[in-house]
């Protein structure tokens, strides 16, 4: 036992040592100047019941610093007023288009709009996020180079209360891991609310074509795509302008089921690293929760228990410090201190039910096998 947890904590600690040193070269690398000649950006947003929040990202859109878009936002069946607020737009800014989907999920409703589009840029984001003034022109920037295929960028989520604190420091890891992992060579994942790619290239890989069937990951997927062609032609935008901010989920239960629908998808990954990053994930967490119940039983020395969980908090706080800062999310320690506890159990309770439970998701029935379906 002993040898087991020490082995899994040695390892962890290495692991996000490693995600440190990446982190910090993702921001040290290069950032395009301010001068290219402006591409046209076609602005993909796929909605379902944004009623509530989506005017708050048009107008944010409206105020862009760039002014060569268009805006398509596809509708996935909103049963409330979501439609409505964005004909508004529509018949202010003729930037602006409302297409209803053909079809069911978001993959669906991404292809049905990039299809429909100009732009030889895509760039995607959610009904519940809030842009920067200079979003567009800052990720524009990035694609200067032919060079450069895809780009993806930070999110950070942002609420009122203590519980929206706790998602956002559990999301610093997500968006951490993504660049550092990236900047080491291996990226694995990336960000649907904040990613732009090369239209050409996203007919060229096939799209979406293999993944309809899996409810999430939809980027991820495509960036995999992606980077088995063109492995020098990811690059991380990694600059403050570029950051996107979303809305936190409002319950436990929808927090829950979010998570269960992103890892769903993990078995349906044909990258190695990533799948065996799952489950190592999963089996550290399993150890962290057994380190107490070892150190009870004797199975293992208590100064040495807490001391491999000490070391644990020590580099977690290095890499999610360090994130925070340049997603400009207010550092909170106790949402930081209750994680050290919570997340663990947290990891493991998805990890097992991701692949057996059904879930909701925006007022639709959904399990880890839905499939998005295209309508004849």
């Amino acid at each position: 036992m002993i040898l087991v947890l020490g082995l899994l904590f040695i390892l962890y600690l290495l692991l996000v040592t490693a995600l440190v040193v990446g982190w910090n070269n993702a921001l040290k690398s290069e950032v395009p100047s301010d001068v290219f000649q402006e591409p046209f950006l076609s602005v993909i947003i796929p909605i379902r019941n944004e009623g509530k929040v989506i005017a708050e990202l048009l107008k944010d859109i409206c105020n862009q610093s760039y002014k060569n878009f268009e805006v398509i936002l596809v509708d996935d069946h909103s049963k409330d007023d979501t439609a409505e607020v964005v004909v508004s737009f529509t018949l202010q800014d003729d930037r602006f288009k409302l297409l209803n989907s053909l079809g069911e999920g978001k993959k669906v409703a991404l292809t049905q709009g990039i299809n429909m589009s100009k732009g030889e840029i895509i760039i995607t984001t959610d009904g519940d996020c809030r842009v920067n003034k200079h979003w567009l022109s800052s990720i524009a920037r990035f694609f200067q180079s032919g060079n450069i295929k895809m780009v993806f960028g930070g999110v950070k989520i942002e609420g009122d209360n203590f519980f929206s604190k706790i998602q956002s420091h559990e999301f610093l890891s997500l968006i951490g891991t993504a660049a550092a992992t990236w900047s080491l060579g291996l990226p694995t994942m990336c960000n649907g609310a904040n990613l732009a790619f090369r239209k050409s290239v996203f007919i060229e890989v096939g799209g979406y074509a293999g993944n309809f069937h899996i409810p999430s990951g939809d980027d991820e997927f495509l960036m995999r795509k992606i980077f088995k062609r063109y492995s020098q032609g990811i690059v991380f935008a990694n600059t403050s302008e570029t950051v996107v901010t979303t809305s936190s989920i409002s319950s436990t239960r929808q927090l829950i089921y979010q998570r269960i629908r992103w890892a769903g998808k993990w078995k349906y990954n044909t990258s190695v690293l990533n799948v065996m990053l799952a489950i190592f994930v999963f089996c550290f967490q399993s150890a962290v929760i057994l380190l107490p119940l070892a150190m009870i039983a004797g199975w293992i020395d208590p100064a040495l228990g807490i001391g491999l969980f000490a070391a644990k908090i020590f580099i977690e706080l290095i890499f999610l410090k360090n994130v925070s800062t340049f997603l400009q999310v207010p550092w909170n320690w106790t949402a930081f201190a209750l994680l050290q506890f919570v997340y663990p159990m947290y990891v493991v309770l998805v990890g097992l039910i991701a692949n057996f439970s059904s879930f909701e998701w925006k007022g639709r029935k959904l399990n880890s096998l839905t499939v998005s379906i295209l309508k004849k």
